[in-house]
């Protein structure tokens, strides 16, 4: 058999010597100091709102270091997982200016702190970063949730839901400004809400604007409804004093859905249906739809019956 010959034999005593000379290649390469090149990233963090950087910045510094091999491996291990980088903090730049400079002896700082205790820096580059930047124009805009948002059955929003903030301000170039009257969440589906309510959204940035704020805060308080019913007369103003208007019916019904909190409070002096009789001349047709003119802000759920009506002027 071959693997009880002397060829066999003799194979596996030569790759045993292969094997222990690369293991004393091995531990004398990584334990030999020699000067090697290591690519690091540059970061630029907290770029303050309203500033657009250069396009031209350094991404990378090549550092040249001295360390044994097993350092070597450490730093290209480091580079793989991302995690060899300089960050420069831009949070206290001059709006006033339009060039930060991070000088020689701060950038090596930078890198010292990123490099292994044994490792000897000797040279980088470039050994000096000029970061260009400018100011954007400015903006206030209003926050719309983009989506539905609806309450369980047998429940209602107590109040209008609220988004704090409810305006962000949006830098960008002044004509795509002048483009944009609003900020839109991201899209947003939640139903079936049946207690209060609170949810973090992120916000739709247009290309090339940056925003005050990435997110916010949206929310409502929740609770069960019940209706409630009136009978409400139907008004005319300034009608002249020889004419006089008819109303068919003169009065309908107004079924307001209130929260349970809310319903001693909520009384037919609190609405109010009312036409000018201008308007009413001008018509083209002798019926007319009905609208609340008056009610609380927050009532949105309501029902009139009927809720188109004929009318009649006739001449005193």
């Amino acid at each position: 058999m071959f693997f009880r010959s002397e060829r066999w034999k003799n194979t596996l005593v030569f790759l045993g010597f292969v094997l222990l000379a690369s293991g004393f290649w091995a531990l004398h390469y990584f334990n030999q100091k020699f000067e090697f090149e290591v690519p690091m990233q540059v970061w630029y963090a907290n770029v303050p709102a309203g500033i657009v950087l250069s396009d031209s910045l350094p991404q990378e510094i090549s550092l040249f270091v001295q360390d044994k091999g097993s350092a070597y491996f450490k730093y290209l291990l480091n580079k793989k997982k991302h995690t060899s980088f300089v960050a420069i903090d831009l949070e206290n730049i001059s709006m006033s200016k339009n060039t930060y400079v991070v000088d020689h002896l701060t950038l090596r700082n930078l890198i010292d702190e990123k490099l292994y205790a044994t490792s000897q820096l000797r040279t980088f580059s470039p050994d000096k970063i000029e970061i260009n930047y400018a100011s954007l124009a400015q903006k206030e805009l209003p926050v719309v949730i983009n989506g539905k948002i609806l309450p369980a059955g047998g429940y209602l929003f107590s109040d209008s839901t609220r988004i704090e903030p409810d305006r962000v301000i949006v830098y960008g170039k002044q004509n795509t400004l002048d483009s944009l009257h609003e900020i839109r969440t991201l899209p947003l589906e939640y139903e079936i809400i049946d207690k209060n309510w609170t949810v973090s959204a992120g916000l739709q940035v247009p290309e090339g604007i940056q925003l005050s704020v990435n997110q916010v805060k949206i929310s409502a308080t929740i609770e069960e409804y019940t209706e409630k019913e009136f009978e409400l007369p139907i008004i005319c103003s300034n009608v002249p004093l020889n004419r006089r208007v008819h109303f068919f019916p003169s009065t309908v019904k107004l079924n307001v859905r209130v929260g349970l909190s809310r319903y001693a409070q909520l009384s037919k002096s609190d609405f109010e249906i009312a036409f000018n009789y201008d308007d009413l001349v001008k018509k083209n047709t002798e019926s007319c739809s009905l609208t609340l003119t008056q009610k609380p802000l927050w009532v949105g759920n309501y029902r009139i019956v009927p809720d188109v009506i004929e009318f009649l002027i006739e001449q005193k």
